[in-house]
């Protein structure tokens, strides 16, 4: 595998303690789920987000993510999800 991955490639003592700790753990207790994380929810693609990028595209077919961005104070990676979101 290190031939292929390189530096990129798991130790195999990493691999190993990783088997050790789901063999020990029983099957209950190995939850593999993602836990939840605290931090700011996603509140940029609400729907009074996409409706005023809606109305800034339909007023200038012409305006960049960076410009909406900057206009509604979010990020230009939200804009470009709304956009695809919405299928402009």
């Amino acid at each position: 595998m290190q031939a292929i991955y390189g530096d990129q490639c798991v130790y195999v003592s990493t691999v190993r303690r990783w088997v050790r700790r789901f063999k020990d753990w029983e099957l209950e207790q190995a939850d593999l789920n993602d836990k939840t994380q605290s931090g700011r929810p996603v509140t940029a693609s609400d729907q009074l987000h996409q409706d005023c990028v809606e109305e800034l595209i339909h007023g200038n077919r012409h305006i960049k993510q960076r410009e909406i961005a900057v206009l509604l104070g979010i990020s230009k990676g939200r804009v470009g999800h709304i956009i695809g979101v919405s299928g402009f």
